[in-house]
């Protein structure tokens, strides 16, 4: 073998060396940037789980320590977001709870006052001074019911009242609305016809589901015409129970179809009623938290409102 041949062999050889040892480096590396990669992801879950991040401080300057002192700074930040704003709600919620009570205490006050005010004028009073006393006791209804849903609204929008779903019977929830309305009703000569099975077992909240078939059975009369009529149906399917309410009364036109549910949002064709645009935007709300659907049909005459609940 010549001089030529042993300097190609040992080339060979070197550039064999040399590749076999960056073949072990780069397994070696991959090996390490999978335990460094096993690390942050064991870091991420159990940050994401909500778990305390332990203290890297005595860790190697490595890329994984790096990015997991990062994490840890994350946390604290969140964290802190968190309870900054636990804070908050408790503030406001407690803010909500002292303007609730310095309003109706005043507003109680008063009411009992104009009933008192009301059985002696009514037994000594002239007609004009009665005129005026009932002006004025509707003027503090109104009142009265404002800052009541004021309330509610509020605590509605900044997640303050808390849903308490419990297997129950929605026919007695409907009756306990309809027992509501039921005056109101009467004297406009109202007739219900109904299409309802004898029990329906739902999950839902009877205080709150209540306040929502309250509002729909209130529009509904309320928009109907004398001696009109409202039917109620429920029906299911496989992932809803839904209630229908139709009425026959003056409707909505084509585009307020979903202007009807923005907060004081009142109708074009509304002229007669009192309101406020406040019923259907709770009952919609109210809904959300059941995770359910709260949509309107337009019909001729009339609307059909559909309160659907999800069957779980």
């Amino acid at each position: 073998m010549d001089l030529t041949e042993i300097l190609w062999w040992s080339a060979g050889i070197f550039l064999l060396g040399i590749l076999a040892g960056a073949v072990g480096m780069y397994r070696v590396q991959r090996k390490e940037r999978s335990r460094e990669l096993k690390k942050i992801s064991d870091t991420v879950q159990r940050m994401t789980s909500g778990k305390e991040l332990p203290d890297f401080s005595d860790c190697e300057e490595t890329m994984d320590s790096k990015i997991r002192h990062q994490l840890l700074r994350l946390q604290e930040i969140l964290v802190s977001q968190k309870q900054d704003a636990q804070k908050e709600r408790k503030e406001l919620q407690e803010l909500i709870s002292e303007i609730a009570h310095q309003m109706r205490t005043p507003l109680t006050n008063l009411k009992n006052y104009l009933d008192f005010l009301s059985e002696e004028i009514e037994k000594k009073g002239t007609e004009p001074e009665l005129s005026y006393l009932k002006a004025i006791q509707s003027s503090e209804e109104k009142i009265y019911f404002l800052t009541e849903h004021f309330i509610r609204i509020s605590r509605l929008e900044h997640g303050l009242i808390q849903i308490r779903k419990e297997e129950r019977d929605l026919l007695k929830t409907l009756r306990n609305a309809l027992g509501q309305i039921l005056d109101q009703a009467e004297k406009k000569e109202i007739r219900f016809e109904f299409e309802l099975p004898e029990k329906m077992h739902v999950m839902h909240d009877t205080n709150w589901l209540g306040e929502a078939l309250f509002n729909l059975l209130d529009n509904a009369v309320k928009y109907s015409p004398q001696k009109g009529k409202i039917k109620i149906s429920l029906q299911e399917n496989e992932m809803f129970t839904t209630f229908s309410i139709r009425d026959y009364g003056i409707g909505i036109e084509p585009e307020e179809k979903n202007l009807i549910f923005q907060r004081f949002y009142r109708g074009k064709r509304v002229t007669d009623e009192e309101g406020f645009g406040i019923g259907l935007y709770l009952a919609r709300e109210i809904l959300f938290l059941h995770e359910g659907l709260l949509t309107v049909k337009r019909c001729e005459p009339g609307v059909e409102m559909k309160l659907s609940l999800p069957r779980q």
